[in-house]
């Protein structure tokens, strides 16, 4: 096992790396799937140093918690705690990262991943395994998530474009937009309390589908789909294609709109 304490800008390589865990608090944090030799780089530090431990294929950096006790020792801490770091890592590198206020990229990675953040923006992107986002009041940007993909936050919105698998989306108070471009999303959940809801799907997509809103508006743009009110529930349910798949999206206050994606120019030739 090697250790290190980096109290300044520095740039590490490492032999092998198949698990990477990372623990800051303000900064920013990037971790790209890479051929290269892993590498991690921190650009920005302030305050106490970064702890960076390779144990045999794990890679740890994260900061030593106060000795002293006290339950808030901890945050009071973390406030003089700022990096910037980025890490190359193999594609079939799992990923699990944590950012208390600070920004967090996850890109180009093929086995699980899992990034939380408080109040920082999550960005997801070409990620091919199985990916969970977690935010307090930040917003979560996935592009290309070819994988299941899990994400939740408390008031950020969340935004989904090209996304495969299945899908689970949930909020309180955040909007939640997908686009989605293929036919082939198998489980799609989306529920949220006072958010609006907005999914975009390809017109040849197979789908059990089920929107509702209690006290909101929900609409489609497919016509085999229809709709029904009533005082407390507004709903808009029934099959898509062949039906092989579920799309079902639920929110108390907000808005549910269900809208087609129409084939381009190249698929219509």
């Amino acid at each position: 096992m090697a250790t290190w304490q980096i109290d300044q800008p520095q740039k590490l390589t490492f032999d092998r790396v198949r698990r990477v865990r990372v623990r800051t608090a303000r900064g920013g944090v990037s971790v790209v799937g890479s051929d290269d030799r892993p590498t991690l780089e921190v650009s920005e530090l302030e305050g106490p140093p970064l702890q960076v431990r390779h144990d045999g294929d794990q890679l740890t950096v994260g900061y030593e918690r106060p000795s002293w006790p006290g339950p808030l020792a901890w945050l009071r801490q973390q406030r003089r705690h700022l990096a910037v770091l980025s890490l190359a890592v193999p594609r079939d590198c799992e990923v699990d990262v944590e950012v208390v206020a600070g920004s967090l990229m996850v890109s180009g990675m093929r086995a699980p991943v899992r990034a939380k953040s408080v109040s920082g923006e999550v960005t997801l992107a070409g990620c091919a395994g199985q990916v969970e986002a977690n935010t307090v009041s930040g917003a979560v940007q996935a592009h290309g998530v070819a994988g299941d993909l899990w994400a939740e936050t408390v008031s950020g919105d969340l935004t989904l474009v090209e996304g495969g698998g299945t899908i689970g989306a949930k909020t309180v108070s955040g909007t939640v937009l997908l686009d989605l471009t293929t036919a082939a999303v198998q489980d799609v959940r989306v529920t949220s309390i006072s958010g609006d809801v907005t999914i975009r799907l390809p017109r040849s997509s197979d789908l059990q589908v089920q929107l509702q809103t209690t006290s909101g508006q929900v609409a489609s743009a497919f016509d085999e789909l229809p709709s029904a009110g009533w005082p407390a529930l507004r709903t808009v349910s029934g099959r898509l294609g062949a039906g092989t798949g579920r799309l079902r999206a639920s929110t108390t206050s907000g808005h549910v709109a269900l809208l087609r994606r129409e084939p381009d120019v190249e698929e219509l030739r």
